[in-house]
């Protein structure tokens, strides 16, 4: 067996050190999806919108990155439950619609798919390939992933950074909508037009 070069060595240490970069975030666009895709849209009462939230997360909290990707999009450029068409069945109480999406047009809503599905799949080339094939004591192999994991890392973070900057925005919207439900301008309101239409009766 031929020793390992200091050359082979350096090389193989900061192969190691980008595969670990690389996996942190494919970690956490994992973790930003399954964090996001509860918060999109949600149909109910005021005592049904959590318990409606803590459904979708437990149905999701061991989803792999994939169906965990096809949420984020069937919600995000979606039907929204704000486009449903309304019940027929009388309501005791009042039912509270929210969706959150973007608008773009078909072509880029699939453009926007591909991109994460092609992260997608170079995760899973890294994780069940890459590292199965390369020797890790040779110089050159150990560089040239090195140098695919650098031009990925980028790829990976264009889409966290977009993921993120929604995630913001979105949160910001859902905690003024919940500050919205909790405010007693919302419950006099609400209490008027139960009142009125008490007073109006039937018709």
């Amino acid at each position: 067996m031929q020793p390992t070069s200091v050359d082979s060595q350096s090389a193989r240490d900061e192969l190691f050190r980008r595969i670990g970069r690389n996996v942190v975030n494919f970690q956490y666009l994992e973790a930003t999806l399954r964090m996001m895709i509860p918060t999109l849209s949600n149909k109910g009462t005021l005592k049904e919108l959590q318990a409606n939230q803590d459904a979708v997360v437990r149905k999701h909290k061991k989803a792999t990155l994939r169906p965990l990707a096809n949420a984020y999009h069937e919600r995000m450029y979606g039907k929204s439950v704000t486009d449903e068409e309304p019940s027929d069945d009388a309501l005791s109480e009042p039912t509270f619609t929210f969706g959150i999406g973007l608008d773009v047009p078909p072509e880029k809503a699939e453009e926007r798919k591909r991109a994460l599905v092609k992260v997608i799949r170079e995760r899973n080339r890294l994780i069940h390939e890459d590292l199965l094939n390369v020797d890790l004591k040779s110089r050159e192999e150990c560089e040239e992933l090195s140098a695919r994991l650098d031009e990925q890392y980028i790829r990976i973070r264009r889409y966290l950074d977009h993921l993120n900057s929604l995630r913001v925005n979105f949160q910001q919207m859902t905690a003024d909508f919940a500050r919205l439900l909790e405010s007693e301008e919302f419950r006099a309101l609400l209490m008027g037009d139960c009142d009125d239409a008490q007073t109006r009766g039937p018709t």
